[in-house]
């Protein structure tokens, strides 16, 4: 059965449960990278990661979730306020490019005065 599983801390586990989703708790990369292990066989929807985590995680496991097509395990952005509009855009295009297949690039974006 498909569906969206998320990875992130306790703190912020609540708040993904209050919006429907799936959650597992995780304390760290170690123990994220342990859990994604156990996942991958029976999951066949989205996990997301969250990204502190995912960024942290061993290379080859990277290189093997970026070789999956199925489950999709994607960062999820940590959403603080030291994240840079260019690193929330730039997560989320990765994010589009790896659910459809392809980069999809935007034209300049432009502020009106």
């Amino acid at each position: 059965m498909s569906r969206l599983l998320v990875l992130t801390t306790r703190d912020l586990a609540i708040g993904y449960r209050l919006a429907g989703a799936a959650t597992v708790e995780v304390g760290s990369a170690a123990q994220t990278a342990a859990t994604l292990e156990e996942l991958l066989a029976g999951e066949d929807g989205v996990i997301a990661v969250h990204a502190p985590y995912f960024d942290a995680l061993p290379r080859p496991l990277r290189r093997r979730l970026d070789a999956l097509r199925v489950p999709l395990v994607v960062p999820l952005p940590a959403g603080t306020a030291t994240e840079a509009a260019g690193d929330r855009r730039q997560r989320l295009l990765e994010l589009l490019r790896q659910a459809i297949g392809y980069e999809i690039t935007f034209g300049e974006e432009r502020t009106t005065p």
